[in-house]
């Protein structure tokens, strides 16, 4: 049975749309689970793209073929989206094992990233032929219209996923809506192509109620991945949206639990000064570095414990704490010994892009700014690593104000942070940058002695004793940025600016483990 021109011409539309919608979508989500696996590295999104951009083109070459030999377009189409529906299903099936750090399992992932994308990109050149006129006239007008319809999906679909489906919904859900939604446009097809035999339906059927079963009930593969992936360290929590992953590995107690951001290290919910695992003695610094610190702003929440740090400080009146993920204040209501914060009437709490809130709050000033930044090879670090940032950061500073930055020792930070405030010291990993001279303040041990946590002094009387923690923040020498920086053997570091993205770029710790070192500038 034919089907009308103008009918087929609307279903051609109709697949263009749909496989655009999906095929986009997929992208968002490869990229989500690929850059959860390499931990946030700049490399990821690259190595996306150029698998997917390689996989449509070799799929449109099968696709013409498909349009030069098959007798019935539509029925064809409809067995493209089946075979890709099951791709799917069973790539969603090898993606533990292949996000890993092995070049096997790099080289593995990139291959199945390309051909979950040809399975679709088989469809192009079909849907372009189905919805073509005849008329030579009308030849140009219709293929634009089913280009239009695929781009207009193409927009569409990272739009529902990135901004609504992974908020809702884990990445594993929305793969497997993603392969339900691909076996029921199969059915559609298969019914708009007048099959009538049954077993042409068994196969999408079937992997539309697969589908549909792993959106509610969705495999562990972000679990598998996860670090500590290994030995006794179970997973306690797992939060999912759309702004990222988070986790947090128990330890038994040694410690505190380890929170992850992205797969990659961020702090652990503990502030016992007596262990000091989360090295709350960079924050305790800035406590005897001001006169006397009353607002505070904080750039990242994470686990609290830094928060909850800073809440204790002698005299600290309004603490305004800016971050991103709201997994993280769901997270830390779960935990007694940093869920007060959320209760305190002077913390504030919230949740936008640091940078942005900064800029739409021009007037706000504060005599302490702390950022536990994340490791400065990561994707994105730049925006709040960079002169421009730091600059926007400086502005908010009241006279006298200090503001800390962790520079997971990269030298082009201090190089940044020097290249804006006129004063820059070294404590462990930290920054100190103000635009006045640092040095502690003359009582500084009985400013530690006065801070509490929990209502309870935070230093121990032991702890003022030599070695340990408290003895180590009042005698530690200050080390200014430029004698550390002049102490390096490495070459001399660059500043980081929002056009060069200098950290990311630099010591983006490429994937491919070291097949594109040779690239990339040497490490600072």
């Amino acid at each position: 049975m034919s089907i009308q021109p103008n009918k087929m011409r609307r279903l051609a539309l109709s697949l263009s749309f749909s496989v655009g919608l999906l095929s986009l979508s997929q992208e968002i989500l490869w990229v989500r689970l690929l850059a959860f696996g390499q931990q946030g590295r700049p490399q990821a999104f690259a190595i996306v793209l150029t698998a997917f951009l390689l996989g449509i083109s070799a799929g449109a070459i099968v696709g013409r073929r498909i349009c030069a030999s098959s007798p019935n377009l539509l029925a064809s189409a409809a067995r493209v989206l089946c075979w890709a529906a099951a791709l799917d299903l069973i790539a969603l099936q090898l993606m533990a094992p292949l996000l890993g750090n092995e070049p096997w399992r790099m080289a593995g992932l990139v291959l199945m990233i390309a051909l979950t994308a040809g399975a679709k990109g088989v469809l192009f050149p079909i849907v372009h032929h189905l919805g073509s006129s005849e008329a030579e006239a009308g030849l140009g007008r219709s293929v634009s219209h089913v280009y239009l319809a695929n781009v207009m999906g193409s927009a569409l679909g990272p739009l529902i996923t990135g901004f609504w489906l992974l908020d809702v919904l884990r990445v594993e859900s929305v793969w497997a809506l993603v392969v339900g939604a691909t076996a029921l446009l199969a059915c559609l097809t298969l019914a708009a192509a007048a099959q009538r035999r049954a077993s042409w339906f068994l196969m999408p059927v079937l992997l539309l109620g697969v589908g549909a079963v792993l959106t509610w009930q969705p495999l562990a593969v972000i679990d598998k991945v996860a670090e500590p992936a290994q030995g006794d360290v179970p997973l306690t929590h797992l939060i999912q949206n759309k702004h990222g992953i988070l986790h947090v590995a128990g330890r038994n107690g040694d410690g505190g639990d380890i929170t992850y951001g992205g797969n990659a290290y961020d702090g652990r919910i503990n502030v016992d000064m007596g262990r000091n695992s989360n090295m709350l003695d960079r924050a305790y610094l800035m406590a005897v570095l001001h006169k006397a610190p009353r607002r505070v702003l904080v750039i990242g929440l994470s686990t609290g414990a830094w928060t909850e740090a800073i809440l204790g400080f002698p005299g600290v009146e309004q603490v305004d704490v800016v971050e991103i993920n709201p997994g993280y204040r769901e997270l830390i209501s779960r935990y007694p010994d940093v869920a007060p914060l959320l209760s305190d009437p002077r913390v504030h709490v919230h949740i936008d892009d640091g940078r942005r809130w900064l800029r739409s709050h021009p007037q706000a000033r504060y005599d302490l700014i702390f950022q536990n930044t994340t490791f400065h090879w990561r994707a994105y670090t730049s925006l709040l690593l960079s002169r421009e940032y730091l600059t926007e950061l400086r502005r908010h500073l009241a006279p006298g104000g200090i503001a800390a930055m962790n520079t997971t020792d990269s030298l082009d930070a201090y190089a940044t942070a020097m290249s804006v405030f006129g004063h820059v010291v070294r404590y462990s990993n930290f920054a100190y940058m103000s635009d006045v001279p640092l040095q502690r303040r003359p009582d500084a041990e009985a400013v530690l002695r006065a801070c509490l946590t929990g209502g309870r002094p935070s230093f121990a009387d032991a702890l003022f004793a030599r070695p340990a923690v408290a003895w180590r923040l009042l005698n530690t020498p200050l080390v200014p940025a430029a004698e550390h920086l002049r102490s390096s053997p490495l070459t001399e570091p660059g500043v980081i600016t929002d056009l060069n993205m200098l950290n990311e770029y630099r010591h983006g710790q490429a994937p491919l483990f070291g097949a594109l070192q040779f690239m990339l500038p040497p490490n600072r």
